[in-house]
């Protein structure tokens, strides 16, 4: 099943549409992200709403869904 989702680089507000398979992990989408914006992949995490979410997770386990918005963003405890 594939997902479209948007992720939003929250330091200069852009944004880039992804589709995403459901056995894709959210580690896929920060390195895609990441190499789109140049940035050090090791550095992010993503978030949806208020929940930080798990790189090792798939998007099935996460309940990502059409046109959701999931938001990069510094990794609060320092990343890599």
């Amino acid at each position: 099943m594939t997902v479209r989702v948007t992720v939003v680089n929250t330091l200069n507000n852009s944004s880039i549409r992804m589709e995403l398979e459901s056995y894709e992990r959210v580690e896929d989408i920060i390195d895609t992200a990441a190499e789109y914006w140049g940035k050090d992949a090791g550095a992010y995490v993503l978030r949806k709403g208020t929940k930080l979410l798990n790189k090792n997770q798939s998007i099935d386990e996460i309940n990502l869904r059409d046109d959701d918005v999931i938001e990069m963003i510094p990794d609060p405890e320092g990343g890599a």
